[in-house]
C-alpha cells in the first residue's frame, strides 16, 4: 500500500505544502453532510471533503478498524486521546478542579494519577497499534493564560507526558490545548511531542514554528473566526490564503481548526477553504 502523505510528513517534516485533517468532527456534521456517526463515515467525511489525515477519538472502536479504515481510504490515521487533567474535566467542573488544587494540592495530584494510571493502562494497545499519529487533548489554558501556573504544570503534568513520550516512543506523538499556553510549549518540545495542535487566536503560530523548525509540526492554521464568517469574500480569502501560506513556507502544516467542526453552519466555509488550498499555487508556498 502506497505510504500517506501523513507518513512522508513525519519522515520528512520539513515538507512545504499543506496537509489537511480535522481534529474532530461532530455526529451532527457528519449528518448534515450525508455520513453516518460511526468511525466508516469519519473516514467516509475525511475522504470526501479531500482531507490527508483522518482523526478518531479513543478509547472506543479497534484500532486495528480504525487504522484499516483510514489506511484503505489512503489517509493517515491520527488518533486523539484525553490527558489525565482533560479527562477530570470530563466529570468535573474546571473551577472545582482548580479549588481543590488550592486547598490540597495532595488531593489533587490524587485524583490527576488516577487518571494517568487509567491512560496507562491503555498505552500497551496503542503500541501494537498501525495508528500513525497519536494526539493528547490537554485544554488548560484559555485566551488569557494557563489555568494554573507553568510551575504547577511540570510537577504534576510533565513528568507523566515524559512517561508517555518513552512509552510511545516509535510513534509520532502530538500535544493540544486551547488558549493561551505560550510558556510550557518549550518544555513540550523538550519533552519529545512533534505536533501541536493550538488555538491561532492564542499562540503566535508562525513564530513557534520558525523558533523550532522541524521539530514542530502544526495542526492548525484555521482561525474559528474564518469558519464561523457570515460571508466568505475575496477580501477574506485573500486574507487567509496569506496566512496559511506563510505557515506552509516553513514546513510541516496539518491545516486544521483547534476547535474542530462542531456545527453544521460550519461546513460552507469549511468546503471553500479547502477548495482555496486545492487551488493554491505552488509558487504560493
Amino acid at each position: 500500500m502506497k505510504p500517506s502523505k501523513l507518513s512522508s510528513l513525519i519522515a520528512e517534516p520539513d515538507s512545504p505544502g499543506v496537509l489537511r485533517g480535522e481534529i474532530w468532527v461532530s455526529p451532527g456534521v457528519l449528518t448534515e453532510a450525508g455520513f453516518d456517526q460511526d468511525p466508516r463515515g469519519l473516514a467516509g467525511f475525511a475522504s470526501s471533503v479531500g482531507a490527508d489525515v483522518c482523526f478518531f477519538h479513543w478509547p472506543g472502536s479497534d484500532l486495528k478498524e480504525l487504522a484499516e479504515l483510514a489506511h484503505g481510504a489512503g489517509l493517515g490515521c491520527g488518533l486523539t486521546i484525553d490527558g489525565p487533567f482533560q479527562r477530570l474535566t470530563a466529570t468535573r467542573n474546571v473551577l472545582d478542579i482548580l479549588r481543590e488544587l488550592g486547598r490540597d494540592r495532595a488531593a489533587f495530584q490524587r485524583l490527576l494519577t488516577r487518571e494517568m494510571e487509567e491512560i496507562t493502562g491503555i498505552l500497551s494497545l496503542i503500541e501494537q497499534s498501525e495508528v500513525d499519529l497519536i494526539l493528547v487533548g490537554e485544554d488548560i489554558g484559555y485566551a488569557g493564560g494557563l489555568y494554573f501556573s507553568p510551575e504547577v504544570f511540570r510537577s504534576y503534568l510533565l513528568p507523566f507526558y515524559q512517561v508517555l513520550v518513552s512509552r510511545l516512543a516509535r510513534m509520532a506523538l502530538g500535544w493540544h490545548s486551547d488558549g493561551a499556553v505560550e510558556p510550557i510549549l518549550r518544555d513540550l518540545v523538550e519533552c519529545g511531542f512533534r505536533f501541536f495542535s493550538l488555538e491561532p487566536e492564542c499562540v503566535d503560530l508562525l513564530n513557534f514554528k520558525r523558533a523550532y523548525g522541524s521539530r514542530v509540526t502544526l495542526i492548525s492554521g484555521i482561525r474559528a473566526s474564518w469558519l464561523a464568517a457570515k460571508e466568505f469574500d475575496r477580501g477574506r480569502q485573500r486574507k487567509c490564503l496569506k496566512e496559511i501560506s506563510a505557515l506552509a513556507r516553513e514546513g510541516g502544516l496539518i491545516l486544521a481548526s483547534s476547535g474542530g467542526l462542531y456545527s453544521p453552519e460550519l461546513l460552507p466555509n469549511f468546503r471553500e477553504l479547502y477548495r482555496l488550498i486545492e487551488d493554491m499555487a505552488p509558487a504560493a508556498i
